[in-house]
C-alpha cells in the first residue's frame, strides 16, 4: 500500500524498499534461483515478431537484454510456528524440502504486482505459500526486471523465459519439467498483465506456424509451446494505464490505490532513474505502447484458443471497470472464465488484509479454481458477487457485466493517449499513471 512519504519518495528509493528480499520465517519454504538466459535469440524475437504483428507499426520501445531471470520457489512448509527461522542450508536442499511437502503436479508460475515498477517476490510470498498451501503445489515466484531502467519488454522477456523453463529445465536446474497441463500463470495487478501478454505471444505463434502446437529453440533444445493448464488472476491489471476507465475515479475515495500516483506529479523528486533518459510518459512502457496488445490486454482483438481463467475482483477497485470488460470481452469469445466479484472490497485486498472473511474465501476460491484447471473436471463459465456480509453470493452473466462496448473502450483509449505527455522533471499537473 502507498503511503503519503512513498508518493514524496524518488522512483529508486522506493524500489529499495519495496522490493528487498528478506528471511522466510513460518511455514514457508523458499529456494533462490537463477534461471540461466538461453544463447538463442528465439524467445525474445517471438515476443518482438509479436509486437510488430499486434501493433499499427507506430510503436516505439527498447529492445532489451537477454538476463538470467531470478526467482524463488515457494511452498507450504509444514509443522512450524510463525517464527520459525530460514534454515541454514543450501537453496538446492530448501528445494528438496520442499518437494517433501508437496501433495500435487501442479506449478503455479506467480508474477507481482506493482505496476511494473515496484516490489519483488518477498512482498508475494504469503500469497503464494497460502496458494501452495491450499492447492498442494508449489510456486515458482518471479523476480522480473522493473521499469523505468528496463522498459516494455523486459520483463515480458523475463516471465516467457520463466516458462520455458519450466517446460524444458535447462542442465543443472533444480527442478524436472514440468507438462504445461501442472502449470498455472498467476498474479496479481500488473502481475496478471504480464501472463496475459505472454498468452498472446503464444496465440500468435500458433497463428504464424499454423499449429496448435508451435515450438520454439530454447536451450538447444526445439520446445513445444504450449498453453498452460489455466490463468488464475486477483485484483488483474487489464489497462496499463489505468485512469482509462470510469470507475478509475468513480471508486477513488474507496481504494487503496492513491489518487496520484507517484512519479508523474508536481514536486515528486526526480533521481538517477526517472525520469528515464530520454523522457517518457509512462514508467513501463513509451507513450505508443499503452494500447498495445502485449502492454494493454482489453485492446487485444482476440482471446479464442485462450485456457480457462479465474478473476477475483473488488467492487470499489479503481480498475474493476477494465476488469469487468476484461472479463466480458473472452466470456464472449468462449473462453471459459470464472468471475468472482466481492462488495466493498478494494484493490489487493486478500494481501492486505488477509485475515478478512472475504480474503479467506477468496483464497479458498482461487486455489479450487487453480485445481480445477490442472485436476478437472472443465469448467462453464461463470460469474458470482459476494456481499460484504459473505451472503448471499449473487449470480452473474459474465457475458453481461458492463455496458461498455469495444467503441466506448476505444474511444477511451484513444483520448487517454493524446493527453500523455513525457514527464521531464519539471511540475506537471495530472497523474498519468
Amino acid at each position: 500500500m502507498l503511503t503519503a512519504r512513498m508518493l514524496r519518495t524518488p522512483v529508486a528509493a522506493l524500489q529499495h524498499e519495496t522490493g528487498a528480499d528478506r528471511e522466510a520465517k513460518g511455514p514457508c519454504w523458499v529456494s533462490r534461483v537463477a534461471l540461466p538466459a538461453p544463447v538463442e535469440t528465439d524467445a525474445l524475437d517471438a515476443i518482438l515478431d509479436a509486437v510488430k504483428s499486434l501493433g499499427n507499426g507506430d510503436e516505439d520501445y527498447t529492445i532489451p537484454a537477454t538476463e538470467d531471470v531470478r526467482a524463488q520457489w515457494t511452498g507450504y512448509r509444514a509443522g512450524v510456528p510463525q517464527d520459525q527461522p530460514e534454515p541454514m542450508i543450501s537453496e538446492s536442499e530448501k528445494f528438496r524440502c520442499l518437494q517433501r511437502d508437496v501433495r500435487s503436479p501442479m506449478t503455479i508460475l506467480y508474477a507481482h504486482g506493482g505496476s511494473n515498477y515496484l516490489l519483488g517476490p518477498a512482498v508475494r510470498r504469503a500469497t503464494a505459500t497460502n496458494l501452495a498451501k491450499l492447492t498442494g503445489g508449489k510456486c515458482l515466484l518471479l523476480q522480473h526486471r522493473l521499469a523505468p531502467q528496463n522498459p516494455f519488454p523486459a520483463a515480458l522477456l523475463d516471465f516467457f523465459i520463466a516458462y520455458l523453463t519450466l517446460l524444458s529445465p535447462s542442465k543443472g536446474s533444480l527442478h524436472a519439467s514440468v507438462p504445461a497441463s501442472h502449470i498455472i500463470f498467476a498474479g496479481d495487478s500488473s502481475g496478471a498483465e504480464l501472463a496475459l501478454s505472454i498468452v498472446q505471444v503464444i496465440l500468435y505463434a500458433r497463428k504464424q506456424q499454423d499449429t496448435e502446437k508451435p515450438t520454439i529453440n530454447f536451450h538447444g533444445q526445439r520446445v513445444e509451446l504450449l498453453m498452460p493448464a489455466g490463468l488464475a488472476f486477483q485484483s488483474p491489471s487489464v489497462d496499463h494505464q489505468h485512469d482509462t476507465m470510469p470507475s478509475w475515479v468513480a471508486n477513488i475515495e474507496y481504494d487503496i490505490v492513491p489518487p496520484v500516483a507517484p512519479g508523474y506529479d508536481a514536486g515528486f523528486p526526480t533521481d538517477e532513474v526517472w525520469p528515464s533518459k530520454p523522457p517518457r510518459g509512462n514508467y513501463y512502457c513509451e507513450t505508443s505502447m499503452l494500447y498495445h496488445p502485449l502492454v494493454c490486454a482489453m485492446a487485444a482483438d482476440t482471446w479464442q484458443g485462450c485456457p480457462p481463467m479465474y478473476m477475483a475482483v473488488g467492487s470499489k477497485e479503481r480498475i474493476v471497470d477494465g476488469a469487468r470488460y476484461f472479463a466480458q470481452l473472452v466470456a464472449t469469445q468462449g473462453v471459459p472464465i470464472l468471475w468472482d466479484e466481492y462488495e466493498l472490497m478494494p484493490h489487493n485486498w486478500p494481501m492486505g488484509f488477509p485475515r478478512h472473511p472475504l480474503s479467506e474465501q477468496c483464497y479458498s476460491s482461487w486455489a479450487k479454481a487453480c485445481s480445477r484447471f490442472v485436476n478437472g473436471p472443465p469448467i462453464q463459465s461463470h460469474g458470482t458477487f459476494t456481499t460484504f456480509e459473505g451472503s448471499p453470493v449473487r449470480e452473474l452473466d459474465v457475458t453481461k457485466l458492463t455496458p461498455l462496448s469495444k467503441n466506448d473502450v476505444a474511444r477511451l483509449m484513444r483520448r487517454k493517449q493524446s493527453s500523455i505527455r513525457p514527464f521531464t522533471g519539471t511540475p506537471v499537473t495530472k497523474s498519468h499513471l
